[in-house]
């Protein structure tokens, strides 16, 4: 932030005639009649296509050759939503392979999945409950945050591209040949550097 706040100083402390007239926040590779693969969120798969500015200066994905910008996808304010869009596995330079494109989005979801917390800054109590019994007795404060971690590392378990969910039934049935693994919430507080709880 501080480099990106150094450069606009600079930038409006040149000389008017040394300032381009148009500064864009898009990669080099984003220009009329790019090719890029889209992966949109609301699309059931990808797709290639090429990037196209209309006259009206709106950013629009054709499909496939065509360069007919009626039929193709508005990709609204594409220079502030962008990032977003690479950074989710949703737009991709050139035509990708479709198999590269499931990796990359099944890749952003694992990381998304196992990198969120709960903060433990607002607990009122340091002790960690040791069984569903204590954590009824919990203060409500304390209480609604063990809660969110707990969905926390269930919802972030249970969206890993690793898992089959059963019913009772089922696993009745293969439970007799199949060893299963058993698993355990146990609640427990981090600790920072400096000692203080994250």
């Amino acid at each position: 932030m501080a480099e990106y706040s150094d450069q606009s100083n600079i930038l409006e402390a040149a000389p008017q005639s040394s300032v381009t007239s148009s500064v864009t926040l898009l990669p080099s590779w984003i220009q009329g009649g790019a090719n890029a693969t889209l992966f949109l969120e609301s699309m059931s798969k990808p797709g290639h296509g090429k990037l196209q500015l209309s006259s009206t200066n709106q950013w629009v994905f054709s499909p496939g050759n065509s360069a007919d910008l009626d039929q193709g996808i508005l990709l609204p304010d594409l220079t502030a939503n962008c990032q977003h869009l690479l950074d989710t596995g949703q737009l991709f330079h050139g035509h990708s392979k479709f198999r590269r494109v499931y990796n990359a989005r099944a890749q952003i979801q694992l990381r998304n999945s196992v990198l969120h917390h709960v903060s433990a800054y607002g607990l009122t109590s340091l002790v960690a409950p040791s069984s569903l019994k204590a954590h009824a007795s919990l203060n409500t404060n304390d209480k609604d945050i063990w809660d969110g971690a707990y969905s926390e590392e269930f919802d972030g378990l249970s969206s890993l591209p690793t898992w089959e969910i059963i019913p009772e039934d089922k696993y009745c049935q293969i439970y007799k040949h199949i060893k299963i693994l058993p698993s355990m919430a146990i609640a427990t507080i981090k600790y920072d550097a400096h000692n203080r709880p994250k």
